[in-house]
C-alpha cells in the first residue's frame, strides 16, 4: 500500500483509449517506441489479471494505469475479487494507478475503494451485485440501514436526548463531507443524518457524545441589599466568567443564578457578599405632575410598593411618598435603587387623560283625545227636582245644579263644549231638559338633546330643571273654641326636568363603557286629591358598551290606550227612537312615543376638541335661525338671540381688547377674544 498513489487527473503521458491510440494531449516530441511499449504493458497486465480464477484470493495484481478509463479499472478489480459490480450510466472518468509492488485482491479492493471516493462515487452492496453510483445518488437509494460494505451510504435516524439540536447541528455540519445530509426534527427531537458508511460511524460518536447530560450544578445567590442586576453587570466587566458557564438575574427573587464548576460559583458568592451590603444612599427627588392628581396618585403608587416591598431588599420605611397640592408635585425619599423604578411607574401613569362627549336624544310625543254626549231631564215641584235624568261627569254641567242656580237668580255655568237647554216652569213647578257634547284632543312633542364632556373615568352630570315646591306636610296649634292658632306647612323642593349623570370608561379598542342615570320629569295638568302636585317621570339605570361615534338606543316606550264610559236606565234605554234620551256615553283614547338614544365621541387631542365646539356651535346656530324664523310670524317680534360661539375663531389669543355684542346684549363679562361673535348674520 506504501507504492499505491492514486489521482484522477491526467498523467503527462496522456490518456490511452478503449483502442489503444494516443489521445491528443500526447507530447509531440515523444517517440512511437515509447508508446508501443506503454501499450503492451497495459495488455500484458489486463491478460495476466483475466488469466486468474475468480475464487483464488491469493492472486497478486501489479498495476501501472495512467489515465485510464474508470470503466476498465473497474472489470480489472472485477476479475481480481470475484465481485459483481452495476455501474451507473452517470459514471465517468479516468484513473491513473501506480503500484509498482504486487497488490493482493483485498488490497486492490482498498484502492479501488479510494479511487471511487476521489471520483465523488461510492457502492451500494446488494446481493449478487454492487452497485457503482454518485454520491448524490446514493443518499437517494440507501435503505437506512448498514449493509456491511466499506463504501455503503447510510440514512439513520438519531434521537438527541439532553442537547438542542441547534448546537449539535453547529458543531457536526463543518465537519460533514459536500454529499452528507443531516436535517433536524425539533417537533420530536431527533436528527436524519446521511453519509457514507465508514464516516456515519463516525459521525454519529461524535453525537452520542456531544448528547450527554449535563452535570453541572445550578445555583441561586440571593441578595438582601443590592440589586442583582447591577452585582450582574460588575460579574460581566470583570470577565471572569469562563466559556460554558452562565451568570443571569432573576428579579423577582432579586437572586443571581450560576451555573458552573464549584470554584466558579465559590468565586461568585464572595463577590456577591462584599457588594450585598447595607446601603445607607437615601436619595430624595421631586416629580411635577403634568395630568394626574398628586395626592391619588401617591396613594395608587404606595399600594403598589407596599406589594412588591414584600419580598424585596428595601424596607418600606425607608420609602416616602409626599403629594405637594399647591405645584400638583410629588415628593420621594427612596433608596438609591428604588427611587428610578418608582419615578418610572409615575410617568406611566401621568398620562393625558382621554375626554368622552356624551351626546344623548330624548324624543317624547305623545296624543289624547276625549268625547263625551249625554241628555238630561226632570220634573220640577216647587223648584225642586221630583224625577228625572241625568248623567253629569266631572267637569260637565250639571242639571241639578243649572236648576238650583235658576231658582236662587246665580250666574249660570254651562261648563266647556256645547250645551242646549229647554225648559217650562210656571212657578215652582215645571219641566226642563239639558243636551251636552264635548270633544278635545291634547298632543305633546318633546325634543331634548342634551351634551356633556367628561375624563375618562369621570363621573359627569348635567341637570336642566325647575326647582318645584312639593307639600310635605302641614301643622296647626289648636287654640280656645276649637281654632287652629299658628298653621304652617313643610314644603321640599324637587328638580323637575332632565337630569343626566354619566361614567365614561375608554378602551384599547375604542369602544366606550358606560354606567348611565337618565331621568325626565314634568308636571301634570291634574292635581292630586290631597292638592299635591303629580308629576310624570321617565328614567332609566344601565351600563352600556358602544363604539366611539356610535349611536345606540338605551331604552324606548309605545303606549296605546284606549276607555269607553256608558251611563243608561235599564230597560228604558233600550227603547226604539227615544232610548237615547236614557242614556249617556263617553270615550277616550291615548297614544304615547318615548325613545332614549345616546353616542360617545372620544377626544384625545386639543385639535379634536376644537372641531367639536365648531360642529356644536354651528349646530346651535342653525336651530336659533329656525326657531327665530317661526317667532317672526307671532307678535310680538323679540330680538333675536345671539349665541355663544357664533363663528368663534377658537385660533384668536386671549389678548385682543375689544367686548362682543353678546356680552354687551346679556350684561355679563366678556368671552375671551378668540370666541370672538359674528354678528354678520
Amino acid at each position: 500500500m506504501e507504492s499505491c498513489a492514486v489521482s484522477t487527473r491526467l498523467a503527462a503521458t496522456g490518456p490511452i483509449n478503449d483502442g489503444g491510440t494516443a489521445a491528443p494531449g500526447h507530447e509531440a516530441g515523444q517517440d512511437m517506441k515509447t508508446s508501443g511499449i506503454l501499450r503492451a504493458a497495459w495488455i500484458a497486465a489486463v491478460l495476466a489479471v483475466a488469466q486468474l480464477p475468480a475464487p483464488q484470493a491469493a492472486a497478486q495484481v501489479q498495476l501501472d494505469l495512467r489515465d485510464a478509463d474508470l470503466r476498465s479499472f473497474v472489470e480489472i478489480v472485477s476479475e481480481a475479487t470475484g465481485r459483481n459490480f452495476l455501474i451507473d450510466p452517470g459514471v465517468r472518468g479516468t484513473v491513473t494507478v501506480l503500484a509498482p509492488q504486487e497488490l493482493s485482491a483485498a488490497d486492490l479492493y482498498d484502492v479501488f475503494l479510494n479511487v471511487l471516493e476521489l471520483n465523488r462515487l461510492t457502492l451500494i452492496t446488494g446481493n449478487g451485485a454492487d452497485r457503482i453510483v454518485p454520491m448524490n445518488v446514493a443518499r437517494e437509494l440507501s435503505s437506512g440501514a448498514p449493509q456491511g460494505g466499506i463504501g455503503d451510504f447510510q440514512t439513520r435516524v438519531i434521537e438527541v436526548r439532553n442537547v438542542p439540536l441547534s448546537e449539535i447541528i453547529e458543531v457536526v455540519r463543518p465537519l460533514l463531507p459536500a454529499e452528507a445530509v443531516i436535517t433536524p426534527v425539533p417537533r420530536s427531537n431527533l436528527l436524519i443524518l446521511s453519509d457514507r458508511g465508514r464516516n456515519f460511524g463516525r459521525i454519529a460518536d461524535l453525537i452520542e457524545r456531544l448528547d450527554r447530560p449535563s452535570d453541572r450544578p445550578i445555583e441561586m445567590i440571593r441578595l438582601r441589599n443590592a440589586d442583582a442586576r447591577d452585582v450582574l453587570d460588575v460579574i460581566q466587566s470583570m470577565d471572569i466568567v469562563p466559556p460554558g458557564a452562565a451568570v443571569s438575574v432573576d428579579r423577582r427573587s432579586n437572586a443571581l443564578v450560576v451555573t458552573g464548576p464549584e470554584d466558579l460559583r465559590q468565586q461568585l458568592r464572595r463577590l456577591a457578599a462584599r457588594l450585598d451590603t447595607q446601603q445607607s444612599n437615601v436619595v430624595s427627588t421631586a416629580i411635577e405632575l403634568s395630568y394626574a392628581d398628586a395626592a391619588a396618585l401617591a396613594d395608587v403608587v404606595l399600594r403598589a410598593i407596599s406589594n412588591q416591598t414584600a419580598d424585596s431588599a428595601s424596607p418600606q420605611g425607608e420609602i416616602r411618598i409626599v403629594p405637594e397640592p399647591q405645584t400638583n408635585a410629588l415628593l420621594i425619599t427612596a433608596p438609591q435603587d428604588r427611587i428610578d423604578d418608582i419615578a418610572e411607574m409615575v410617568q406611566f401613569l401621568d398620562r393625558r387623560p382621554s375626554q368622552v362627549l356624551v351626546e344623548a336624544v330624548i324624543f317624547e310625543m305623545s296624543v289624547e283625545g276625549f268625547s263625551d254626549l249625554s241628555v238630561q231631564f226632570a220634573g220640577l215641584l216647587d223648584d225642586a227636582i221630583v224625577g228625572g235624568v241625568e248623567f253629569a261627569l266631572t267637569g260637565r254641567p250639571s242639571l241639578t245644579n243649572l236648576v238650583a242656580a235658576v231658582a236662587n237668580d246665580a250666574p249660570i255655568s254651562p261648563g266647556s263644549g256645547g250645551t242646549f237647554g229647554v225648559g217650562r216652569r210656571t212657578g215652582g213647578d215645571g219641566i226642563v231638559g239639558l243636551i251636552s257634547a264635548i270633544a278635545t284632543s291634547n298632543s305633546t312633542r318633546l325634543l331634548s338633546t342634551p351634551s356633556i364632556m367628561t375624563l375618562n373615568n369621570e363621573e359627569a352630570e348635567i341637570v336642566v330643571a325647575q326647582n318645584v315646591p312639593f307639600l310635605t306636610g302641614s301643622f296647626a296649634t289648636v287654640g280656645e273654641d276649637a281654632v287652629p292658632e299658628n298653621p304652617f306647612q313643610t314644603i321640599e323642593r324637587q328638580d323637575v326636568g332632565l337630569t343626566l349623570r354619566v361614567t365614561p370608561q375608554i378602551n384599547v379598542d375604542r369602544t366606550v363603557k358606560m354606567a348611565i342615570e337618565q331621568e325626565v320629569s314634568s308636571l301634570t295638568n291634574s292635581n292630586a286629591s290631597t292638592g299635591g302636585e303629580i308629576t310624570a317621570r321617565r328614567a332609566l339605570t344601565t351600563n352600556v358598551l358602544v363604539r366611539d361615534g356610535n349611536v345606540i338606543l338605551l331604552g324606548g316606550l309605545l303606549e296605546n290606550g284606549s276607555g269607553a264610559v256608558t251611563q243608561r236606565v235599564p230597560g228604558l234605554s233600550r227603547l226604539p227612537l227615544v232610548g237615547g234620551l236614557f242614556r249617556g256615553k263617553n270615550a277616550s283614547q291615548s297614544q304615547s312615543v318615548l325613545l332614549i338614544l345616546l353616542r360617545p365621541r372620544v377626544v384625545e387631542s386639543e385639535s379634536e376638541g376644537t372641531r367639536l365646539t365648531r360642529e356644536i356651535a354651528r349646530e346651535a346656530k342653525a336651530a336659533s335661525l329656525a326657531i327665530a324664523a317661526e317667532s317672526d310670524d307671532i307678535p310680538p317680534r323679540t330680538r333675536q338671540v345671539v349665541l355663544p360661539f357664533d363663528g368663534a375663531d377658537l385660533n384668536q389669543p386671549f389678548d385682543a381688547g375689544f367686548v362682543d355684542d353678546a356680552a354687551q346684549i346679556r350684561d355679563y363679562p366678556p368671552l375671551p377674544s378668540r370666541l370672538r361673535f359674528d354678528q354678520k348674520n
